[in-house]
C-alpha cells in the first residue's frame, strides 16, 4: 500500500486526535485540523492526497469546505463523516463533489476500506487525467510537411521554454489556438492553460470572471486569469478587445499581478501569455484602436502562421489527418480520397483555412451533402471549363488505367495518338 498525505478536519480535539492515530497506524501521515477554514487556508499552499472532513463545524463547515476546494479548482477527494441527522445533507455533497460519506458512529475498519478505495479512486482519476494531457499535448501538434511548417515547429519548440510573452498571428483558421497548446504543451509549466475570447468580453462585469472575487467569508474564488497559475494564459483575438479594456490587461502584463473583487491586496500570479490575432496589430495601432504600449509589452516574439495557400502542398496532408481524426471520433472507416477530391483540394482558395477543409472532411467522413467537389464553383468561359472538365476526366481514367495510355483511350472512346496530343497539350502527368 502506497503512503498517502491525509487532512482530518475537525472542530473535535479528541475525535481528530483519535482519527490521526487510526490513519497513522496504518501507514499514511495524518495532519489535524481544527476546522473548515484553516483547511482552506491551509490547501492554498500544500493539497493533500485526501481530506477526512467533519460536516458540522463552526465558522466553515464540511460543505462550504468541499465548495471552497472545487471553486479553487483543486482536486482532491473529500469524504464527510456525519451524523445520522446529517445523512440528507452528505448525500447532497456527494451530489456537488464528495467521494464519499461516513456516519457516524463508524467501525474503524470499515473507515480504513473506504480510505484505501478512495485513494485508489483517486490515483486511478490522476493517472487517467495524465493519459488524457499526454495525449492532448500530442494532438497539440501544427500537422504539415512544408518547409515553412517545418520553421514553425522548430521555433514553437526552441522558445516553448523561454520565459517571454508570444503574439501569433495569421488568418483565422491558420491554426493559432493549436500553435499556443503545442507552446503550452512543450513548455513544461505545471499549471493549465487558460483561454480568455477578447473578442466576447462583456461591457461590464467582467472584472471577477477574469481577476476573480472574495466574498463575505473571504474566500477567494478564482477567476480565468487566476486559473491559469503556473500554466499559460491564452488571449485568443487579442486585436479584437475593447480599447477601454486594454489598460486591465496592460497592468496585468507589467505587474504580473491581479486584484480580485474585495481582495485588500493584488495578488501575485506566475503565468506565460500567449495571445493571438487575426488582423495587423500595427495597423490597429496606426489606426488608435489598439494601443502601442500593450502592442510593444506583449511582442516578446511574434509567429506568424501561413493560409493554405501559401502551404498548398500540405494541404492533402491535412485533409487526410482530418478524416483520420473524423473516422476516428465516429467509428467508422476512413473514407477513400478520389480523384475528383484530390483535383478540388488543389484547385480550391479555402477562404476559410483550416477549419474549412476540417468541416469539409468530416462532411465526407459523414456522407453529408457538401462533399469537397462541391466546394468549387466553376469558374472561367465555357472553353475553359470544359478543357478543365477533360482534363480532369483525362487524368481520372489514367489513373484507374495505371497510365496504360491504350486502355485509357479505349475506355475513353478515342484513339491512342489523341489522347497522347492531349496529354502533352495540358500537361498531364500519365
Amino acid at each position: 500500500m502506497t503512503s498517502a498525505n491525509i487532512w482530518i478536519v475537525d472542530d473535535d480535539a479528541d475525535h481528530r486526535d483519535s482519527l490521526c492515530d487510526l490513519i497513522s497506524a496504518a501507514g499514511h501521515t495524518a495532519t489535524g485540523l481544527p476546522g473548515g477554514i484553516a483547511a482552506r487556508d491551509a490547501i492554498a499552499t500544500d493539497v493533500p492526497d485526501l481530506i477526512l472532513s467533519d460536516l458540522r463545524m463552526p465558522g466553515l463547515d464540511g460543505m462550504g469546505l468541499l465548495e471552497a476546494v472545487r471553486a479553487a479548482g483543486i482536486d482532491v477527494p473529500v469524504v464527510l463523516l456525519t451524523g445520522h441527522g446529517d445523512v440528507g445533507q452528505a448525500v447532497r455533497a456527494i451530489q456537488q463533489g464528495a467521494q464519499d460519506f461516513l456516519e457516524k458512529p463508524y467501525d474503524a475498519d470499515h473507515l480504513l476500506t473506504v480510505v484505501d478505495r478512495t485513494l485508489a479512486a483517486g490515483r486511478l482519476h490522476a493517472e487517467n487525467k495524465r493519459l488524457r494531457q499526454r495525449l492532448k499535448d500530442k494532438e497539440a501538434q501544427l500537422v504539415g510537411d512544408t518547409k515553412v511548417m517545418a520553421a514553425i515547429r522548430l521555433q514553437l519548440s526552441e522558445i516553448a521554454a523561454l520565459p517571454v510573452d508570444v503574439i501569433l498571428l495569421g488568418e483565422t483558421g491558420t491554426g493559432k489556438d493549436l500553435a499556443a497548446r503545442s507552446l503550452h504543451a512543450l513548455s513544461g509549466r505545471a499549471g493549465p492553460i487558460s483561454t480568455i475570447n477578447c473578442a466576447a468580453l462583456p461591457d461590464s462585469g467582467f472584472g471577477a470572471d477574469l481577476f476573480g472575487r472574495v466574498d463575505g467569508s473571504g474566500q477567494l474564488h478564482q477567476g480565468r486569469v487566476g486559473m491559469a497559475e503556473g500554466g499559460t494564459l491564452f488571449l485568443d483575438q487579442i486585436d479584437e478587445m475593447p480599447l477601454d479594456l486594454q489598460p486591465l490587461l496592460l497592468r496585468l502584463l507589467q505587474s504580473r499581478q491581479i486584484e480580485p473583487l474585495g481582495a485588500q491586496h493584488p495578488l501575485e500570479v506566475d503565468l506565460r501569455i500567449v495571445a493571438s490575432a487575426s488582423e495587423d496589430l500595427r495597423g490597429l495601432i496606426a489606426k488608435g484602436t489598439f494601443r502601442q504600449d500593450l502592442y510593444y509589452r506583449l511582442a516578446g516574439v511574434e509567429i506568424s502562421l501561413p493560409p493554405l495557400r501559401q502551404i498548398a502542398p500540405d494541404i492533402p496532408v491535412l485533409y487526410a489527418h482530418f478524416l483520420t481524426e473524423a473516422a476516428a471520433r465516429h467509428g467508422v472507416p476512413v473514407p477513400r480520397v478520389d480523384f475528383a477530391d484530390r483535383k478540388a483540394l488543389q484547385n480550391h482558395h479555402w477562404p476559410g483555412n483550416a477549419h474549412e477543409l476540417r468541416q469539409t472532411a468530416w462532411r465526407k467522413v459523414l456522407g453529408l451533402a457538401g462533399a469537397l467537389t462541391e466546394t468549387n464553383a466553376p469558374q472561367g468561359n465555357l472553353k475553359d471549363r470544359v478543357a478543365r472538365f477533360e482534363a480532369m476526366e483525362i487524368e481520372r481514367v489514367l489513373e484507374q488505367c495505371r497510365g496504360n495510355t491504350a486502355r485509357a483511350a479505349a475506355q475513353l472512346g478515342i484513339p491512342r495518338r489523341t489522347l497522347s496530343a492531349k496529354i502533352n497539350r495540358q500537361g498531364i502527368k500519365s
